[in-house]
C-alpha cells in the first residue's frame, strides 16, 4: 500500500477522532473505537478480522491496569471523604511557613494529585486556600492556580493516577519506573509552575462563601498526619522496593516475594486497606463498603474503557505500517524524535480539554512507532505526560473549576491557568528532552 495513502488515512482518522470527541462531545471511548474501525476499513483489514483484532487489543491492554485503576480511584475517594486531604494540606503549609504559603499549597497539591483527580483536589481544598488568601491578603489568581498546578502535574505524570497508569501500560513501562521518572520530571515542572504563580499579582479576592466554609470547619476532627499519608506513601514504597530488588537481587527469594507484594495490584490493595483506618468505625457500614467503593468504580470506568480502546487503535496503527513510515520521516528530519509524543499529547489535550485523554491517546498512537523513532518506552511515557500539560484553557473542566472557585474572570484564567500549565508542560518536556539526549532514558 502506497506510503502517501497510508499516511493520509491515518491523518484523517486522527482528525475524525478529535472532532468527534471535542466538537460533537462524543465519549472518548466511542470516539477512539470509531477511529479504530475507520482505520481498519481504510487500510483494507479483512472484515472478518476487525472485531477480533479490536477485542484482542482491548483485552491485552486493560488486563494489567483495570484492577490497578479501580483500586487507585477507590483509595482516592476514601482520602477525599475522610478529611485526609485537608490534614495533608495543613501539614504542608505548616512546614513551609507563613512566608512560603504558596509552596505549601503546591506541595500538598503535588502529593494529593497522585491518588486524586486534579479537579477534585481543587474542590476539596479551595475553602482552606481561600481563607489563607484572605488572611495573608494574597491574590486567588496566584493561590488558586498553584493549588491546581501541583495536582495537574502529578495527575499527568505519576501513577497510580489513571492517565499515567494507562500510558505506562500502553507503552510497556513498569509502574515502579513510571513512578520514579514521573516524580523526577514532575518536581521541576511544579517548581517552575509555582514560580510562575508567584508572578501573578493581579488582585483577586477569595469568595466569601469559601472563607466562611473554611472557618466553620476549622474545628472539625481530622485524621492524624500519619494515617492520612500512609495510604499514599506505603503503596509507593512497596512498588519502589519491588523495582529496586528486581535490579539488585533478581530471582532471589526476596525479589520473588517483592514481585508480588510490590506489584501495583497488591500495593494499591494494601493502600485501600490502610485507608479504612481513616474512616474510623465507618468502614463497617454500608456508607464505606458500598457507596464509596461505587464512587471508585464510577471514577475508574472512563480511564479503563479509554485505555482499552487505545490499545485496540494501537494494534491497527502497528499492523498498518504507518508507525514505521512516520518514524522514518521524523528520523530523516532535523527534529528530535522525542517531540512526536509531546506534540501528539499537546494537540489532543488542547483540543479535547482532557489531560488524561491526551496522555492515554498519545501513548496509544506512539507505542507502535517506538522502534522506528528510536525512543524508549520511558522517554515516550514522560513525553506524553508533559505534552498533555500544555495550555489548559476554556474547554477543560479543570480550568473552569479553578477559575470559577478562585473568583477569576476568563481572561485572568487564561493568563493564570493557561500560562501556568504551559510553563509546567514546557519545563517537563525540556527535562525529558535533556534526559533523552544524554541517553539516561
Amino acid at each position: 500500500m502506497a506510503t502517501g495513502y497510508v499516511l493520509a488515512v491515518f491523518a484523517i482518522v486522527i482528525v475524525l477522532m478529535i472532532v468527534l470527541i471535542s466538537k460533537y462531545k462524543l465519549h472518548a471511548g466511542f470516539g477512539i473505537l470509531i477511529a479504530a474501525i475507520v482505520l481498519a476499513i481504510g487500510l483494507g483489514t479483512p472484515w472478518e478480522k476487525i472485531e477480533g483484532t479490536i477485542n484482542s487489543g482491548f483485552a491485552g491492554t486493560i488486563k494489567s491496569v483495570a484492577i490497578v485503576i479501580f483500586l487507585g480511584c477507590t483509595m482516592g475517594t476514601v482520602l477525599e471523604k475522610t478529611g485526609a486531604a485537608v490534614r495533608i494540606t495543613k501539614w504542608a503549609i505548616k512546614i513551609c511557613g507563613e512566608k512560603n504559603i504558596i509552596w505549601g499549597i503546591a506541595l500538598a497539591s503535588f502529593i494529593l494529585g497522585i491518588p486524586i483527580w486534579a479537579d477534585t483536589v481543587v474542590i476539596l481544598l479551595i475553602p482552606i486556600v481561600s481563607l489563607l488568601a484572605y488572611e495573608t491578603k494574597k491574590s486567588m489568581m496566584s493561590y488558586g492556580t498553584a493549588l491546581y498546578m501541583g495536582a495537574l502535574i502529578t495527575a499527568s505524570l505519576v501513577p497510580p493516577t489513571p492517565g499515567p497508569v494507562s500510558a505506562a501500560a500502553l507503552l510497556g513501562v513498569p509502574i515502579g519506573e513510571a513512578i520514579i521518572w514521573g516524580i523526577i520530571v514532575a518536581i521541576p515542572s511544579t517548581i517552575a509552575a509555582t514560580l510562575y504563580c508567584i508572578t501573578l499579582k493581579t488582585p483577586v479576592a477569595p469568595k466569601e462563601e469559601f472563607i466562611k466554609s473554611a472557618r466553620d470547619s476549622e474545628h472539625m476532627e481530622l485524621p492524624s498526619l500519619g494515617t492520612s499519608l500512609m495510604p499514599i506513601l506505603f503503596p509507593l514504597f512497596l512498588i519502589l522496593c519491588n523495582t529496586v530488588t528486581s535490579v539488585i537481587a533478581p530471582k532471589t527469594p526476596v525479589a520473588n516475594f517483592m514481585s508480588f507484594i510490590g506489584s501495583p495490584l497488591a500495593a494499591l490493595l494494601t493502600g485501600c486497606i490502610l485507608s479504612l483506618v481513616l474512616t474510623g468505625k465507618e468502614w463497617k457500614t454500608k456508607k464505606v463498603l458500598s457507596n464509596w467503593v461505587d464512587e471508585g468504580i464510577n471514577a475508574a470506568a472512563m480511564p479503563i474503557i479509554v485505555t482499552g480502546m487505545g490499545g485496540a487503535l494501537a494494534v491497527f496503527v502497528k499492523n498498518s505500517g504507518v508507525a514505521d513510515q512516520i518514524g522514518q520521516l521524523i528520523v530523516a528530519s532535523p527534529f528530535p524524535p522525542i517531540i512526536v509524543p509531546v506534540i501528539l499529547a499537546a494537540i489532543i489535550h488542547m483540543v479535547t480539554g482532557s489531560n488524561a485523554l491526551g496522555v492515554m491517546t498519545a501513548a496509544a498512537l506512539v507505542q507502535p512507532m517506538l522502534d522506528s523513532l528510536g525512543v524508549s518506552p520511558v522517554a515516550a511515557f514522560l513525553a506524553c505526560g508533559t505534552g498533555a500539560l500544555m495550555f489548559k484553557h476554556a474547554n477543560s473542566s479543570g480550568f473552569w473549576v479553578t477559575v470559577s472557585m478562585s473568583n477569576m474572570d476568563v481572561n485572568q484564567g487564561i493568563r493564570a491557568v493557561g500560562g501556568g500549565s504551559t510553563v509546567a508542560g514546557f519545563t517537563g518536556a525540556l527535562v525529558t528532552c535533556v534526559l533523552y539526549m544524554l541517553g539516561i532514558i
